[in-house]
């Protein structure tokens, strides 16, 4: 039978592995640093004014044009690449002439037909003006006559339009160039069928370039503001002037497009570059500034740890 000393023993020997495990845990816990509280840095964050805002998009041209055949057809040749300089009256693009110079040939034949029986018609005409005048036929067959001489000049007229409208067509079988500019994109390629006003180059005109952004709907500033310019990659900058802004908001991204002219160093700028535009930010509401380091979000939406109080206190 085991004493009262015994059993206090015992308890005592089976208290120990607990206690010797709890000094254990606070030990390493202790040690582990990935369980200790994190140092952080503690910055006072004060109201300011951002005085600019800054939009980035690309340079383009003052005018651009999107050039396609006036006429169907089969394209032959692609005559120049993206990027190259053309002239005014450079030829682009040319496609199959073959049926435009049939078409041209039926109509010309059209207007021989056409001259012949005007010519007769002229001519019953005049027989039958002398024979009226001696009345041996009547005045209502001579204008009858005289009807189908004014007739037939009208349809010659009408076949000699058609036949210039034709001839005109096939030197349509040759894209121009419509001013000195730099080819931006080609659209069609040998073999491939277009329709008429089917865009298949596009051309920028030569002249001076701007920035196209996109401003949102709180920001709109007046036509003519200025602003400041910077050409990604190069450190280049220069003035910029606002000379459009849409009055109509894109429909999926609800911002409005504008352009700004560049001038100075940028005047020249490759287009299609990089750009961004700093303007006046239009607002007066002082707002928070604090380090992207400091915002702490959960799952929940972002925030930040705020320390008040004359004992910090989180």
């Amino acid at each position: 039978m085991l004493q009262l000393r015994d059993v206090l023993f015992v308890a005592l020997i089976g208290v120990l592995p607990f206690v010797s495990a709890a000094c254990s845990d606070a030990t390493s816990s202790s040690a582990d640093p990935r369980l200790q509280p994190p140092l952080v840095r503690i910055e006072t964050v004060e109201r300011s004014v951002q005085s600019e805002r800054s939009f980035t998009g690309i340079v383009a041209a003052h005018v651009q044009s999107d050039l396609g055949f006036r006429v169907p057809g089969k394209v032959l040749g692609r005559l120049v690449d993206a990027g190259q300089t053309v002239k005014r009256g450079q030829a682009l693009m040319r496609i199959d002439p073959t049926d435009l110079r049939l078409a041209t040939r039926a109509h010309e034949e059209a207007v021989a037909a056409a001259k012949a029986r005007a010519r007769q018609a002229a001519d019953d005409e005049v027989r039958y003006r002398r024979l009226v005048s001696a009345s041996f036929v009547s005045a209502a067959a001579y204008d009858k006559v005289k009807a189908a001489a004014e007739a037939a000049n009208a349809e010659l007229n009408a076949a000699e339009a058609r036949a210039d409208v034709a001839r005109n067509e096939t030197s349509y079988a040759v894209l121009l160039a419509d001013a000195d500019g730099v080819v931006i994109e080609t659209l069609a390629e040998p073999g491939q069928v277009v329709n008429a006003g089917q865009v298949v180059v596009r051309v920028a005109h030569a002249g001076r370039r701007e920035a196209l952004i996109e401003l949102p709907e709180t920001l709109r500033p007046a036509i003519g503001s200025a602003g400041r310019a910077t050409l990604y990659g190069s450190g280049l900058t220069g003035p910029a002037k606002l000379r459009q802004l849409s009055d109509a908001a894109n429909r999926l991204t609800r911002t409005f497009e504008a352009r700004y002219v560049l001038e100075g160093a940028l005047a020249d700028a490759p287009l299609g570059s990089t750009i961004s535009i700093q303007i006046p930010n239009g607002r007066s509401a002082p707002a928070l500034q604090v380090p992207i380091g400091a915002i702490f979000d959960p799952g929940k939406g972002p925030g930040v740890w705020l320390v008040q109080g004359e004992t910090p206190r989180v």
